[in-house]
Formats: structure tokens, sequence, C-alpha cells
């Protein structure tokens, strides 16, 4: 349950003025619930060493520290020993109460001191906050100072708070609260003291408990001399304080022991009613407007009530205060509450309302929202807005280049009035960016609105820029022999482009299309090729009309009307007239073939000879030709360039056969064969007969090569079938003596 600060009794033993008064005649329970605990924040399961809160302890009270020099009015006191030794003046540099549980100690402690502790007074409880932040004041005192300043004796203290959300080194995975500002080092003797070493101690001890030890010493009072207080020394005032959750049971420990030995005392005061866990003030929210900043427009916003924190299981009435030089009902529209009751479980109250437009220039409107605490307090916070116009609608952006066939995403930078926007193009489309793909240079504009139909414009400029090139060139040589060498055309797609292209041709020059040369007249570079090679293909007329020149433009048309592209030439030079002159040939019968010669004239060469009889020679201009009587030879010649003519001749042979009546095979090497003219090329077949009629040769094919080895000297008679002839016959006389004839 919540408590509140209740009065304390106090020993009637010392003097009431200038000093400090403490009793130890009240349970653990009283001491937390009566003097301890301050609003919101209701506590259970009081304990004190491990023991019910019922029991009365000797390090353990209540003091009254009004007319001292501590800094705290009163509240509940710890020590290592009896709390009656905390009772000034100080007149002892080494004073101990004894009593307390000798060798009784906590593990915390002893991490936070560095060493084992005894002594140890350890307060516990659950508790309930009923706001968002746990806090509470305290002095730490102890007759440790200033001789065992980074000795191996450190009275500890320590708060450990553990529960929802907290998760540290200690037991019950505890944090420890009583630190330093703004830092986790634990005050204790060897961290809190005058900044220097006392006769007993070594400066390790103290920095290894915190490297910064000495500039620690302005949270330490030195209390020698005192007439309030006993401890030698004291810190100043410090607070205590952790997030919590309203509503949630956390657990703490408020715990002091002696560190190292079991002699000099140390305790620490805690201020009565500070502990406690402060309300949160209820607040407003403007859906709509910055956070302090009421915008005039046609649009509506809303008010919003957020009661309470740590109240928002009860109910509440929640009242509104407006001043300003705004007027509720005309700068708000409609006038916001007076006041609002808050119901657990039901939503947020919230008010919709407009602030109208107006001339009236800025005006400020302040609200003070106020509720009753867990405690009957009020809490309350203010706010103050401004009430202005919008800032004025602006729309920028920029426009761009492109090529043709792109698309130009035009984005506008719209700003000020509500910045709920919506758009309209000059095109007519309403989406908030465009990407054109324009065929010329434009301008679009956009018309941008709020809600309230204020309105602005703005233009992009979009500006075609030229077309890429397409390269155009001539592979290889330009200058070419009309019907013999042929060109080539290379065309290139503009940069980037990779689609198909048709490209057109026009002529000029002295040569003329389709008669002396052909090209085009469309051209296409497929899809992804990048690039294409087309022919350029001369004509022979066989006409000499001295050097011509072709000259190429080719073009490409874009869907914008941009025509890019080049021009190439060619020259086209004659080629000599081309003939063949072959005479007719007659001479006398030979035998199988005879050596003919072609005349060629003009051409180009190598030259390739096609003859009638069989052969195909190139670049000898003679061939061997069978023999007959009478031949007709045609011979087909073609030059370098492809271009072919056609001779012919006769071939006449004298072929009238002759056979000797007589010859003389003695080997002399004169008239040694039986020879017969006139039948050569021609198959010719000899039969010889004796007198008596008996063959003595038969040649069917008959070479000229009979010596009539063996046969006698005489009269022969022969037969000479050659085809197509007659039959020769005759006699034939046989000498061997040459003279004899």
């Amino acid at each position: 349950m919540r408590k509140t600060l209740a009065g304390v009794l106090v020993l009637g033993t010392l003097p009431a003025a200038a000093q400090l008064q403490v009793t130890n005649t009240l349970t653990a329970q009283q001491l937390v619930e009566d003097v301890l605990v301050g609003a919101c924040v209701s506590v259970s399961n009081v304990t004190f060493n491990g023991l019910p809160g019922g029991y009365v302890d000797e390090q353990a009270g209540s003091f009254n520290g009004v007319n001292t020099n501590m800094g705290l009015p009163n509240g509940v006191i710890l020590a290592s020993g009896n709390v009656m030794g905390a009772l000034g003046p100080n007149n002892s540099g080494s004073f101990s109460m004894g009593g307390g549980n000798f060798g009784f100690g906590d593990v915390d402690l002893s991490a936070l001191s560095g060493v084992n502790t005894h002594d140890a007074a350890i307060l516990e409880f659950d508790f309930v906050p009923s706001g968002d932040e746990l806090t509470f004041r305290y002095v730490f005192g102890s007759e440790e100072y200033n001789e065992y300043v980074c000795a191996t004796v450190n009275d500890a203290f320590g708060f450990f708070l553990s529960g929802p959300g907290i998760n540290g080194p200690f037991s019950n995975n505890a944090i420890n609260l009583a630190t330093l500002p703004g830092s986790d080092v634990p005050v204790t003797i060897n961290t809190v003291n005058n900044g220097t070493v006392g006769g007993s101690g070594n400066a390790s001890n103290c920095s290894d408990l915190d490297p910064n030890w000495t500039a620690n010493n302005i949270y330490y009072v030195d209390n020698a001399g005192s007439a309030t207080i006993q401890y030698d020394g004291m810190t100043v005032v410090l607070t205590a304080t952790s997030p919590v959750v309203c509503g949630e049971t956390y657990h703490i420990k408020l715990a002091i022991a002696d560190g190292g030995d079991t002699a000099w005392d140390s305790g620490v005061f805690i201020e009565g009613g500070s502990f406690s866990s402060t309300p949160v003030a209820p607040t407003i929210t403007f859906e709509g407007s910055t956070v302090d900043v009421i915008y005039e427009s046609c649009v509506e916003m809303e008010f919003t009530l957020v009661p309470t924190y740590c109240d928002t299981l009860l109910e509440q009435t929640i009242y509104f205060t407006y001043s300003g030089t705004a007027t509720m009902g005309v700068d708000i529209v409609p006038a916001l509450p007076d006041s609002v009751v808050f119901v657990p479980g039901e939503p947020m109250p919230t008010f919709p309302f407009v602030a109208p437009i107006d001339a009236d220039g800025d005006e400020t409107l302040i609200v003070e929202v106020a509720a009753l605490d867990c405690n009957g307090d009020t809490v309350g916070n203010v706010f103050e807005f401004t009430i202005t116009s919008l800032p004025p609608l602006t729309v920028t952006g920029t426009g761009g280049s492109f090529l043709c066939g792109q698309s130009v995403p035009l984005v506008p930078q719209a700003s000020g009035a509500i910045p709920v926007y919506t758009y309209l193009w000059s095109t007519n489309e309403t989406t908030p960016t465009i990407s054109p793909s324009p065929t010329e240079s434009t301008t679009y504009t956009v018309t941008v609105s709020d809600p309230c139909g204020v309105s602005a414009s703005h233009d992009f400029e979009v500006t075609l820029l030229p077309a890429p090139p397409m390269p155009v060139s001539i592979v290889g040589d330009n200058s070419l022999l009309e019907g013999c060498e042929h060109g080539l055309v290379l065309v290139q797609s503009p940069e980037g482009n990779m689609d198909e292209l048709t490209i057109t041709v026009s002529y000029g020059g002295t040569a003329t299309p389709g008669e002396d040369y052909t090209f085009g007249p469309t051209l296409t570079v497929p899809a992804g090729a990048g690039s294409a090679e087309f022919p350029f293909t001369t004509l022979a007329d066989q006409i000499t009309e001295g050097a011509e020149n072709a000259v190429l433009t080719i073009t490409l048309t874009n869907a914008c009307d941009q025509t890019v592209g080049d021009t190439v030439e060619f020259v086209i030079s004659n080629v000599d007239p081309f003939s063949v002159h072959i005479d007719d040939i007659h001479d006398e019968c030979r035998p199988d073939s005879m050596l003919v010669f072609v005349d060629v004239e003009g051409g180009t060469p190598a030259f390739t000879y096609i003859w009638s009889t069989g052969d195909t020679i190139v670049g000898d201009n003679s061939a061997y030709i069978p023999l007959d009587t009478e031949l007709n030879v045609v011979v087909t010649v073609i030059d370098g360039c492809g271009t072919t003519v056609t001779g012919s001749f006769a071939l006449t042979l004298d072929c009238i056969p002759e056979v000797p009546n007589v010859f003389t095979p003695n080997g002399d090497g004169h008239n040694d064969f039986f020879q017969i003219t006139g039948t050569a090329g021609r198959p010719t077949q000899v039969r010889i007969f004796n007198r008596w009629g008996q063959m003595v040769l038969d040649a069917p094919n008959y070479q000229n090569n009979w010596r009539a080895t063996d046969m006698p000297e005489g009269t022969y008679f022969y037969e000479v079938l050659i085809r197509d002839e007659e039959p020769i016959t005759g006699h034939l006389t046989i000498l061997r003596d040459s003279r004899s004839w």
C-alpha cells in the first residue's frame, strides 16, 4: 500500500540543537513504510538481515539531520555497528560502537569492496512503483576516513535493485544504484575520499577500483571536528535512480558492511520519503502538427489526451486551461474541451479540429494540462504552440536531354502547403513522376495541389540531343577494275543502338548503278549485330569509257526525323578488251599430237585455258592436241576477273599413205625398218606374206618397227589396213646389201 512520510521519534538524551538525533526503536517494517517510502510506491515483504520486518535491530534506525552538516533533513540510517555510533561530535578518529553481526558479510558488498566484508546491515523489501522511475537520496559516512583510504579495510555499501527489465552482475541479476554520478563506479572508502592515500594505504588499492579515484574528491566532505556527526568523513548528498515499469514488482536490497575487518564503523543515511516513483504528468498530442506548430489549413487535425502514466488503471478527470493570443472557436474550430474524464480500458480521448486559414498572422496557443496523481497532488504539463500559415507551396525539378527513343524521368520536388499532394501533368497523367519519350524538344508542365486547393506549377524543359553518328567506311581498296574487283562497305550502328536498322542509299558520281555496279538500295543491320558489311559489285560492260566514280550516300532516319550517315566513293577503272586469236593449222600428217599455242589480247592475268580436247590449264597458253586428219578445236579462256572469251581453229593434216617396195635391214642405220608414211595418228594394221603365201608379220597397230629379222632376201607381199581407208596391197623386196639397189 502507499505510505506517506510519518513523524519520527527522537532520542531526548541529547540536545536538540546542532546535533544529529538518532533512534533505534522502530522495527524494520516501520522504518520502510513510515520513514523511507514516499510518493507512488507500495511495499511488502520487509526483512532485515534475513529476519521478518517486525524486529528492532541496533544496526537500523531513524535520524533527524536538520541541525547537522549532512544535507538530509531526516530518514533511515543503516550502520556496520550500532547506529548510535553516528552521534556527534566528531571526537574520535577511530570510533566503533561494536555490536552488529560479527562475521556476517554480504557477497555483493564483498564484490564492490574488493575485500571480505563483515558486520553487514541488510534491509530488503519488495515494492511496486506507480511511476516510471525510482529515486531516493543518501549520504555515506565512515570512521575509516582518512587513515585507511586506499587500505585493505574498504567499508562498502550498495543499493541492489532487481526485477523486470533489470539485468545486472549481482545476486538475483541486480544492479547497484549506489554509484558515482554518470558512472558505474561504486561508492566506497577507496573510491570517494579526499584524493590522497591514507597513512595505512597504498594507491593501487584505490586505482584498482577506479583509475580516476583522485578526481572523486568533489563528492567528499571532511568531517574532522564536526559538532554534529561522529564519522570522520562523509559524501555529499547523492541520488540513486533507475527506470522502472509502472505496476510491476521489484526488489531492493539496501546494505552496508565493514570491509577487511570488523573494527571502525561506517553508516549510510537515506532521506525519509525520498524512496519514491515520480508520476508522469498527463500530456497531449496534436496529430497533423509538428511538435510546437499548428498550421492553418482546411485539413482536420486531432487533439489526443495521454493520461498520467502511473494512473492508467484509475479513472481520472483531466483539466485543460487555454491562453495565448489564439481564440478558441475562432482560431481552433471547434473549441477544445475544458476537461475530460479518462476511463481505464476505453480508447484515449481524441478531439478533431481545424485551424482555419485567416489573415491575422501568427498566434500562440498555450495549453495547460493538469490532473491529480496517486497522492492527491496536482501534476501537469504546459504546451505552447504557434498557429501559423503553412509555408507556400513550391515545386522544383530539372528536365534533361535525351537521345531519340530514350525516356526522360521527370521528378518534381514539392514542398510547403499540406504535404499530401496531387499531380496533374500537361500530358493528363496524374502520377507523381512521368517518363516521357518525346520525338522532339518539349516542355512538360506539372501542377501540384494540396488538399486545400493550393497549387503551384513548374515547367520541365526536355531537349532532344543530336543523333549519334552512324560510321560508314570502305573495307579495303576503293579503286576497282570493272567486272573484276569488288568492294565492301562497313556500316556501324550508332553508339548504344542494337536494334535492327533499315538504311537507305542514294547514288551519285559518273558511274551508273545497274550498269557499272550494283549496291543497295536498302540495307539492313540485324538486331544485336552492331554492324554489317555490304558488297559493292562492279559490272563489266566491255566499253572503254575511262575511269568512273560511284558516290554512295548511306543514311539512317530515326523516329525523331533525325538523319545520320556518311558518303563513300569507289573509282571504277576499265579492263582492256579481252580476245583470243588462233590461226587454222594445215600441216603434214604427224604422229599422236601437236603442240598448239593460243594468242590472248587484253584481259587480266592470270588466265585459265579450257580446251575442247579435255585439258584445263592455268597460266600456260599452249597444249598438246591429239591429231586427226581434220579437227575443229575450241579453247575457252577465263581471265583473272572471270571474263570469258572463246576461240577456235581448224587443224588439217595431209595424211596420204606411202608404202615402200624395198628396204635393207642390214644394220647400217639407213632404211633398216619397213616404214610406212602418212598414217600418223591413225590406227594401222600391217600384214606381210612370203612368196608361198605364208604370213610372216601381223601387226594390228603397226609402229614402223619391223626389221625382217631372220627373213631371207627376196620378194614379199604386204597388206596395209588403215581405218576408214581402202586396203593397200603390193609387193616388197628385202635386200641385205644396200648396194644392190
